[in-house]
């Protein structure tokens, strides 16, 4: 089944992040900071604004193919992920007043480049999005718990302050094994796998770009204040 193949390589990515992801490592020892988790969310706030639109646009496509079970998949997942940008918000607000740190608004290009990676993929085929939605959530659901917990033990920063992260966590243990269920329904050609796991692929290099320029950023910020 197309659904759970695409689950085992999420799975396996998600245990490779627990051992190499910068920002998981970092929070693992202690040393990510305020500032680090408001570059964060600053940049993924612009991420989850886009996330309407992109489904919006997904959907738009699977009417234009005659897909309409896809677009209707599509049309529902737009009512569920409008407005968690706010959450971001939200956050930032917490956070911005513990840390003096000039909020960025130029977006990071490694996060332009997610963006333009979602529109891209849904514009060659909408099916092969479900593959970045099923990776979004069950990364959020693999990672998350653990993430807020050692940013609250180990790094001083409260499961409060990322509702972001903790929200979206509830909301798609549920998600997940709709998306998987859907996938399964959804995708007739079982040839599109193969497309499917090179987007899963795509979509975690654009995440780990992201994250690493996150913190190049603060260790550049970091460089220029030593000189």
């Amino acid at each position: 089944m197309i659904g759970n193949a695409l689950r085992v390589e999420i799975e396996r990515t998600a245990e490779r992040w627990r051992r190499e992801s910068p920002l998981y490592l970092r929070a693992f020892e202690g040393s990510l900071t305020r500032a680090d988790v408001v570059r964060y969310l600053t940049h993924l706030r612009e991420v989850l604004r886009e996330t309407p639109y992109s489904l919006a646009r997904a959907r738009d496509r699977a009417r234009e193919i005659g897909d309409a079970a896809l677009a209707a998949h599509y049309a529902e997942k737009v009512a569920e992920e409008t407005g968690h940008h706010e959450w971001a918000t939200n956050d930032l607000e917490r956070l911005e007043s513990q840390t003096r740190l000039p909020i960025q608004t130029e977006l990071l290009p490694s996060a332009a480049a997610l963006i333009r990676f979602q529109r891209a993929t849904i514009d060659e085929d909408p099916v092969l999005f479900l593959s970045y939605t099923l990776l979004a959530e069950y990364f959020t659901v693999l990672l998350g718990p653990s993430w807020l917990e050692l940013l609250e033990t180990r790094c001083g920063i409260p499961k409060t302050s990322m509702s972001t992260v903790g929200n979206h966590v509830a909301a798609d243990k549920d998600h997940v094994e709709e998306t998987l269920e859907s996938i399964d329904a959804l995708v007739g050609d079982p040839r599109k796998l193969a497309r499917m796991r090179e987007v899963l692929a795509g979509a975690t290099t654009c995440w780990e770009n992201f994250f690493a320029e996150v913190l190049d950023a603060r260790d550049a910020a970091k460089h220029v204040s030593a000189a």
